[in-house]
C-alpha cells in the first residue's frame, strides 16, 4: 500500500498541471505541488479548507458545472479565471471528473488545471492586430463617406454667406452622420475589456450594416437584413461579435466585384442557438482552397493575412458556438454563425 500512495503522489506531483481533490462540499482533499505554485496556497493551509478559487462573476458558471459534475458528467478544457491566495487571477484551462464510488455514486470531484495566460494574451494580441488590420483595409470606405457630407456642408455654408436659407436642417443632418461614422469608427479601434455582457443581437448586426454601408457602395453591393420577430439577447462580448460580423461582411462584400446583393439572417432554432447567416452572390471558392480556409496564413486574396477567419473562428467558438461556411464557385458563399442561447463562455 505504501509503494501504491507513493507511486500515486509521485505521478500527481511530476505533472505540470495543478490538480485538486474535493469532496461534494468543496472541501479540499489534496492537491499537488503544482497547485500549490498556481494558487499560492500551500498543501497544510488547502487540506480541510473550501478555498475561494473562483472569482464572484464566475460563481454562475461554477454552480452550472457543479451541476453537471453531481450528474456524473465530465467537464473537459473549460476556460475560466482563477483566483491566487493573494487575491490575483490567472487563465486557466480545467478538466474536472467526478469520482465514483462502487455502486456509481459520485462521492467527490478531481479537477486539473492548467495555466493558459500566455496563450491567452497571444490570442488576444492577435484579435486586435486583426482588428487593426481590419480598420486599416476599411479607411478608404469610410473616407469616402466623410467626404461627401463634407462636399454638401462646404457648398451650403458658401451659400449661407450670401443669403439666409433653410440649408441648416441638412447640414446638421450630414453632421450628425459624420459623427456616427467617425463614433463608430473609433469604438473599433479603441481596445475592450473582455467582459461578456446581455447583448441584443438585431443592435448588433444593424450597427455594422450601417457602418459598412460605404464600403458596401464602393462595390455597388445592397445588403438586405431578415430577422426572426422572437430573437433573444444572447450572452457575449459585442466587441469581439462586432469584428467576427464585419469580417465576414467586408469578405462578402469584396467577394462581388461587379455588385449584387448580401442577405442576412437571423434565426432562433429551438430556443437553442442563435445563427447568422451572410449569404453572397460572389465568385464562391473552390472544395479544395475552402478545406484550407481558417488555416494561419492562408487566403484568397492578395492583400490578405490568413489571419482573419482563424481569428473569427476562435472567438465565435470561445463564445461556445460554431462557425461554418459553405460555397460553390460562381454560386456565392454562405457563412454561419451559430451561437448559443443563456449561456455563458470564457477566453
Amino acid at each position: 500500500m505504501r509503494l501504491k500512495e507513493y507511486v500515486i503522489n509521485s505521478l500527481m506531483n511530476l505533472t505540470s498541471d495543478g490538480i485538486v481533490i474535493v469532496d461534494l462540499n468543496g472541501v479540499v482533499l489534496e492537491v499537488n505541488t503544482k497547485f500549490e505554485e498556481l494558487h499560492g496556497w500551500t498543501r497544510e493551509e488547502a487540506i480541510g479548507q473550501v478555498l475561494p478559487m473562483t472569482p464572484d462573476e464566475y460563481k454562475e458558471d461554477a454552480l452550472r458545472l457543479y451541476q453537471s459534475l453531481i450528474n456524473g458528467e465530465q467537464i473537459r478544457d473549460f476556460e475560466t479565471l482563477k483566483l491566487r491566495k493573494d487575491g490575483s487571477t490567472f487563465y486557466a484551462s480545467v478538466t474536472v471528473s467526478p469520482v465514483k464510488d462502487s455502486d456509481g455514486v459520485v462521492i467527490g470531484f478531481v479537477g486539473v488545471e492548467r495555466d493558459i495566460s500566455e496563450k491567452k494574451k497571444a490570442e488576444e494580441t492577435m484579435i486586435r492586430s486583426e482588428k487593426l488590420a481590419l480598420i486599416g483595409q476599411l479607411a478608404a470606405g469610410i473616407a469616402h463617406d466623410i467626404r461627401n457630407p463634407l462636399t454638401s456642408l462646404k457648398g451650403f455654408v458658401q451659400l449661407l454667406k450670401y443669403k439666409n436659407t433653410d440649408y441648416v436642417d441638412v447640414m446638421m443632418e450630414e453632421l450628425e452622420h459624420i459623427n456616427y461614422v467617425v463614433n463608430e469608427f473609433m469604438m473599433l479601434a479603441k481596445p475592450h475589456l473582455s467582459h461578456y455582457i446581455e447583448s441584443r443581437v438585431i443592435e448588433l448586426v444593424q450597427s455594422i450594416i450601417s457602418f459598412l454601408q460605404p464600403h458596401a457602395l464602393l462595390y455597388n453591393v445592397q445588403i438586405q437584413l431578415e430577422m426572426d420577430p422572437e430573437i433573444p439577447v444572447i450572452t457575449c462580448i459585442p466587441d469581439q461579435i462586432k469584428q467576427v460580423l464585419i469580417n465576414v461582411l467586408k469578405n462578402a462584400i469584396e467577394s462581388m466585384e461587379s455588385g449584387g446583393e448580401i442577405q442576412i439572417t437571423c434565426r432562433n432554432r429551438l430556443n437553442q442557438d442563435l445563427i447568422i447567416c451572410v449569404k453572397d452572390q460572389g465568385i464562391g471558392i473552390s472544395a479544395e482552397k475552402l478545406a484550407q480556409l481558417g488555416e494561419p496564413f492562408f487566403t484568397t486574396k492578395a492583400n490578405g493575412t490568413g489571419l482573419g477567419l482563424m481569428v473569427c473562428k476562435r472567438i465565435v467558438e470561445a463564445h461556445g458556438g460554431k462557425l461554418s461556411i459553405l460555397s460553390l464557385i460562381n454560386q456565392g458563399t454562405t457563412v454561419e454563425i451559430a451561437l448559443p442561447i443563456n449561456s455563458r463562455y470564457h477566453i
